[in-house]
């Protein structure tokens, strides 16, 4: 990945830089590419364009369309390691959709890794600098997570976690806020006062809505399912480090909160929403002091709690750390509680709330629909057949299925994606019902006409991402990345196996076109000029990060938002059309980025077109991690491999489960010092009908290391591959094998640890001046064990906690908010 100076130093020496690193020539913004790079075997095709229609019709480009006058070039040496010609796109004539008439220029044969240029030999000019390598996305996907982590709800973005520049203090944890929100119904009563701490940011407001986690949930637990081993443990967050991917630590933060908004109730029912009753928000976060209140129990929030705990119960357990999976089954019991009340609330699925918010508080309307609720029941079915075994809700799923969006209107388009994966994921379980099975398959099988293969072929689309202008609407990235995620669907999931890498070039497209190939040029994500961007999104709407703050533009304010984020995408229905643009513009081209709301005279209603949201977020990092692994690796045959381990004096002893073999033939035991870094230590061949295997790993590296990763690498029959979760494994006297969550803490901690023979355990707490403040004994026999600790007495502040018995662990550092 190649990092740029700071940006307004790099603008003010660019014509230098240009001529001494990239000569000859100057830059044309009319060649598009992906300005990140590309994986080395990848499908490779810059977008020349000559503007026809729109804002910039007056800008003319003239590419050379002669025999190699089109070539890729090394960025340092200058050297042509290819030459090729332009293909004319559609005979010449302009796309309508983007405004624009243009050419390719297939590259896919420079594989060599390196950095690059594109150059135009007829008019002297070049491309922005892309590299070429296994790793090109690594940063991009790091800062799209991290978005997450600024997203955080009550939770400090201090440093060293973060950039001073975008640092703040815990946001809406004051009086009346979200340790002490109060009813919409009863705003002056204290007694309705409920603990609903945590969870997310939804978008550009400062709101948290159930029902608007589905899709964010989904995507990034099913994309982990997927492709455990593309999600690292190094992103700079507080959890870094801990064993656990920390896009499943920034989940659990939103899971976490779920779990409150279902406690509240009393019910196993879950509160739909939280927030303020008015627009005066603050920037930064910390300095709104608006109260908050809640909205009550409603069908379809108590339904996406089912189905969100029902995937991440099995998500979590698969991780094999005893934490975790004793996490896994509470969420396990939790999906089935929230289920069990959703017969009772919907009379058995056949009556569900729709008007449950009155707007009052203000922003998402966090109600759904009849349609999308009896969704939800078929997903959450899916999920809890999969995690249980229970036939009962197969029965369910399978009286309903039919009903689904996607199977009853014969259209598996870029929409209901949480839904989408749930249907999907039933067809891999062993014991559903098979003609079940074959129909949802023979459905999406036939999908090629929507946004997929049939167009690609067609070159229906320019910037070759193509969706209709009726997908160009308010949301449309999150749109245009689910259609990616569509392709990729078709791979995953064994689908017309004939075509997988056809498949895998279409959804490599709909990345391409988020990283710089579209009518902007823009790299569609915030301020990632330190991590390889060239022209990217420099202003967009949030609330933090507003019009006239400090964070407001890259350019022009003092700071800028932080990087990583992605906007709305451009929005044909934009309801100001006397703002141009985005207004009165072809579809591709309805953009603009700014963050104006309220001007003076009129609202401009920028969060048409510029607000993030935690779901567009998600199908964004879904879509990289696909392309990605699917470009890396074979299809997945999708077993779900349940990994656990043990440290002995003899080694380490590892155990997993598998729900299927019927088409795998052998696992590889491969271990790492790093998580990155990979070797094979053992091999197991399958046994049929066997799903229970173990071995041992007795090598002085698993004796003596003071922490190691496993995973486990199934091959299939055909030779395709499929990775496990990784596990970490630390030795018994590693100061990290105690864990302490959450922190910071409030009332209560968890204390989670590893007695490694039967002992008396002793716990110590210290104040910043070494005073102990808090002190417990107890016997704990040999193994895992968690521990719930009360701090309610203690004053907010550092604390220090040390853990004496037959190991000791040094002192760990614990905030008391």
């Amino acid at each position: 990945m190649h990092y740029r100076l700071p940006i307004l130093l790099c603008i003010a020496l660019f014509n230098c830089i240009w001529c001494s690193s990239h000569p000859p020539g100057s830059f044309s913004k009319h060649i598009k590419i992906d300005q990140f790079g590309y994986l080395p075997f990848g499908k490779k095709v810059a977008v020349i364009v000559d503007p026809q229609v729109g804002y910039n019709a007056s800008e003319s480009f003239s590419p050379g369309t002669g025999t190699n006058q089109y070539q890729v070039r090394n960025w340092t040496t200058d050297a042509v390691v290819f030459s090729g010609t332009l293909t004319v796109w559609n005979s010449g004539n302009t796309q309508a959709q983007s405004g624009d008439k243009g050419w390719w220029f297939d590259f896919s044969a420079v594989t060599a890794s390196g950095s690059y240029y594109i150059y135009d030999v007829a008019n002297n000019v070049g491309s922005y600098r892309f590299e070429i390598n296994d790793n090109v996305y690594k940063e991009v996907l790091k800062q799209a997570c991290r978005m997450y982590f600024y997203q955080r709800v009550n939770f400090a973005k201090q440093p060293p976690y973060t950039y001073a520049k975008w640092a703040d203090d815990a946001a809406f944890s004051g009086a009346n806020q979200d340790y002490a929100a109060r009813s919409r119904w009863d705003k002056t009563n204290n007694a309705t006062a409920k603990d609903l701490h945590g969870g997310w940011f939804d978008a550009g407001d400062f709101n948290k809505y159930t029902t608007f986690t589905l899709t964010p949930v989904c995507n990034l637990l099913e994309t982990y399912r997927m492709h455990p081993s593309y999600f690292a443990d190094d992103y700079n967050i507080p959890e870094s480090g801990n064993g656990i991917p920390d896009i499943l630590d920034e989940v659990k933060w939103e899971l976490d909160w779920l779990t409150r908004m279902q406690d509240a109730t009393g019910t196993g029912g879950l509160f739909l929403k939280l927030g303020a009753d008015n627009y005066n928000s603050s920037s930064p976060p910390s300095t709104d002091h608006n109260p908050r209140y809640y909205l009550p129990e409603c069908t379809s929030a108590t339904l996406t709690g089912a189905v969100n705990f029902a995937l991440a119960s099995m998500v979590y357990k698969s991780l094999g750390d005893a934490t975790m999976i004793t996490y896994g089954n509470d969420l396990l019991l939790r999906a089935e509680a929230a289920w069990n009340r959703a017969k009772v609330t919907t009379s058995n699925f056949t009556t569900f709330e729709t008007a449950c918010d009155d707007q009052n508080i203000v922003s998402g309307d966090a109600d759904a629909d009849e349609d999308a609720q009896k969704e939800l029941v078929i997903a959450a079915a899916a999920y809890l057949f999969e995690a249980t075994g229970n036939t009962s809700y197969r029965d369910v799923f399978d009286g309903l299925y039919t009903s689904a969006r996607p199977i009853a209107y014969y259209w598996w388009g870029p929409y209901y994606q949480a839904l989408q994966r749930a249907l999907l994921r039933y067809t891999k379980i062993p014991s559903a019902t098979t003609a079940v099975v074959n129909n949802i398959l023979t459905v999406k099988a036939a999908q090629n006409d929507i946004m997929s293969i049939n167009d690609y072929n067609n070159t229906t689309d320019l910037y070759r991402a193509y969706m209709p202008d009726d997908q160009y609407t308010w949301g449309s990235n999150e749109t245009k990345a689910s259609a990616g995620l569509d392709n990729f669907d078709f791979v995953t999931f064994g689908i017309n196996a004939s075509q997988s890498a056809l498949y895998m070039e279409v959804g490599e497209s709909y990345l391409h076109w988020f990283h710089g190939i579209n009518p902007m040029g823009k790299v569609m994500l915030t301020n990632m000029y330190a991590y390889g961007g060239d022209s990217c999104v420099n202003e967009f709407y949030h609330s933090w990060f507003g019009d006239g703050t400090p964070w407001d533009n890259v350019f022009t304010s003092l700071y800028g938002p932080a990087p990583g984020y992605l906007p709305g995408g451009p929005n044909k229905n934009f309801s100001v059309p006397s703002i141009s643009p985005p207004g009165n513009q072809p579809p591709q081209k309805s953009f603009r980025e700014w963050n104006t709301g309220w001007n003076g005279t009129m609202n401009e209603n920028s969060w048409e077109i510029t607000e993030a949201g935690i779901y567009t977020q998600s199908a964004y990092i879904s879509l990289l991690v696909r392309a990605i692994a699917n470009r890396q690796s074979s299809a997945l045959p999708l077993h779900r491999i349940t990994l656990t381990g043990e440290r002995k004096e003899t080694g380490v002893d590892l155990q997993w489960l598998v729900d299927d073999v019927s088409s795998s033939k052998l696992f590889n035991v491969e271990r790492s010092a790093d998580r990155v870094h990979f070797n094979a230590v053992g091999q197991v061949l399958v046994v049929n009908n066997m799903l229970q295997y173990y071995f041992t790993d007795a090598s002085a590296e698993a004796k003596n290391a003071a922490r190691l990763y496993y995973r486990i690498k199934e091959t299939g029959l055909q030779g395709e591959t499929h990775y496990s979760a990784i596990v970490a494994l630390q030795e018994e006297a590693a100061k990290d094998k105690i864990k302490i969550y959450p922190n910071p803490a409030d009332a209560a901690y968890t204390l989670a640890g590893y007695a490694a023979t039967n002992a008396a355990v002793e716990l110590k707490m210290f104040d910043v001046s070494g005073k102990t403040v808090y002190y417990e004994k107890w016997q704990q026999a040999k193994g895992y064990y968690v521990k719930n600790i009360s701090i309610n007495s203690l004053s907010p502040g550092i604390y220090w906690v040390q853990i004496n018995g037959p190991v000791k662990t040094g002192r760990i550092k614990l905030i008391k908010r």
